[in-house]
């Protein structure tokens, strides 16, 4: 989990949403950068919120994903319809959140039934302890997946400085708006 993530879990689960002057990252002021940085960035924030705990996110981010999925399949020419797109966009998400196999549980091995003792490479996952993405979908769909988790990665990635450059630009006005008071009341 990333420090921005760590800082937003513990904002969204703060009882103390006071305005602190004296600093920047106080819980309200990540909790709005984070809502500014939403208006842009939806997805972004989205996977954010879903990844510090709220799993209601997962509907919001499932329905960006459909659609965006949904677009880039007209634009590589991959027959895809709306219902089919919920559909990759859900497993492209569920993979993402946890791509481990739930065949050999991530050891790359099977287990001897009713032991500890691992035995034969697991086939599904071929020894990898991962789920194989590309084995999740159709041929036809497998790079219309590949892009759907770049876009994933791409838009996580977003959310920290654009929450980050929101939190500058709150400051530059709450610095401003401070001396413009203490001016008037010289």
């Amino acid at each position: 989990m990333s420090n921005l993530t760590e800082r937003y879990a513990s904002a969204i689960r703060s009882s103390n949403l006071k305005i602190d002057d004296r600093t920047a990252r106080s819980d309200s002021d990540v909790l709005g950068a984070m809502g500014l940085a939403a208006i842009r960035h939806p997805l972004a924030v989205a996977l954010h919120r879903l990844f510090a705990g709220d799993n209601t996110a997962s509907v919001e981010i499932v329905d960006i994903l459909s659609d965006d999925a949904w677009k880039q399949a007209r634009a590589m020419r991959v027959r895809l319809n709306r219902q089919q797109a919920k559909g990759l966009a859900q497993s492209c998400l569920a993979w993402h959140r946890n791509p481990v196999c739930k065949i050999c549980d991530g050891h790359g091995r099977l287990v001897i039934p009713g032991t500890k003792t691992l035995r034969d490479l697991c086939g599904p996952c071929r020894g990898t302890g991962r789920t194989l993405f590309a084995d999740l979908f159709p041929h036809e769909q497998r790079e219309l997946a590949n892009w759907v988790i770049v876009h994933m990665e791409t838009h996580q990635a977003q959310a920290g400085p654009e929450a980050m450059r929101k939190i500058a630009e709150y400051l530059n006005v709450k610095h401003w708006l401070t001396d413009q008071l203490s001016d008037e009341g010289r």
